[in-house]
């Protein structure tokens, strides 16, 4: 994505909504510091002890999940778009890349 590139990823749509902010790759509890307001938190998974991360955020992208995810209903109670099960978003997201996320379609492009 640092060429310039347009990047186009699809998944399962977790909470509708969209908006745009700059890639946090975040691997686990470690990198939790990272995460500033406004932010796309984009990770794997999530589970119970990310979800202070949620008011951070503007949006939220894993790898896995579904509609019934962690992540998907944190999203939901907090009105953040989420896009879920998109194949290797931690990997071809760059951290502080801007994308967009719109959980309505499941669509993250940037």
């Amino acid at each position: 994505m640092s060429d310039g590139s347009v990047v186009e990823l699809a998944g399962i749509p977790g909470s509708p909504g969209l908006a745009s902010g700059p890639v946090r790759v975040v691997h686990g509890p470690d990198d939790f510091m990272l995460v500033s307001p406004g932010d796309v938190l984009v990770c794997r998974f999530t589970e119970p002890a990310w979800t202070a991360l949620f008011g951070l955020v503007s949006a939220v992208v894993t790898e896995t999940g579904g509609v019934l995810s962690h992540a998907a209903i944190v999203a939901r109670e907090h009105g953040i778009p989420a896009v879920l099960a998109v194949p290797g978003a931690t990997t071809t997201l760059s951290d502080g890349a801007t994308v967009t996320v719109d959980g309505g379609a499941g669509r993250v492009t940037g």
